[in-house]
């Protein structure tokens, strides 16, 4: 199974660097050749445009996106690893996305979400999130997510090494949250 682990996040912004680190770090470890290990932090469009531009045959078969999302009901630095049902937003919240890519923003939603509408990603794709604490220039993580980031490369690694093991993930929308039901 080909896969790409791929990290996004801003560089030198504290616990949203979690995305570009993770992936500084997983470059060290040995993986198969199908692995393709990349800091995808930038703009989703060229993101979208790296994806397309593999070779039909050797697309990838899994993506695993790895970011600092703050969703604010998680304690900082909890870890929050789903498969991505894939379900797209409503057409206002695509163009914002796009619009936010146009513009530099670099986040680990507007990323799926724009290469998701393209039609750019796998039908296989793990998100790895953690909620960050601090947002602010600097390179330290908080307490809380420092003590993360070995975790999510440890998941990371079993994710790829066992290619059933993200099978066992929850399949969720977006944001990792069950949806409510109505009624």
């Amino acid at each position: 199974m080909r896969v790409i682990v791929a990290g996004v996040g801003y560089q030198h912004l504290r616990d949203h660097s979690v995305g570009p680190v993770v992936v500084e770090r997983l470059l060290a470890r040995a993986f198969p050749g199908d692995v393709v290990v990349e800091d995808l932090s930038y703009n989703p469009i060229a993101v979208m445009q790296r994806l397309d531009d593999e070779p039909r045959e050797r697309r990838f078969e899994r993506a695993v996106f790895v970011g600092a999302v703050e969703r604010g009901d998680r304690a900082a630095g909890a870890v929050t690893a789903y498969r991505w049902d894939r379900g797209l937003p409503d057409d206002g919240e695509i163009h914002r996305a796009v619009t936010e890519a146009v513009t530099g923003v670099i986040s680990l939603d507007n990323t799926l979400v724009v290469t998701q509408h393209f039609g750019a990603l796998p039908d296989d794709v793990v998100v790895i999130e953690v909620e960050p604490a601090l947002q602010e220039f600097g390179d330290a993580f908080s307490e809380a997510v420092a003590r993360a980031v070995d975790q999510v490369c440890d998941l990371v690694g079993a994710v790829i090494s066992d290619p059933s093991g993200a099978t066992r993930l929850p399949r969720l929308p977006l944001g990792g949250r069950q949806p409510i039901s109505a009624g």
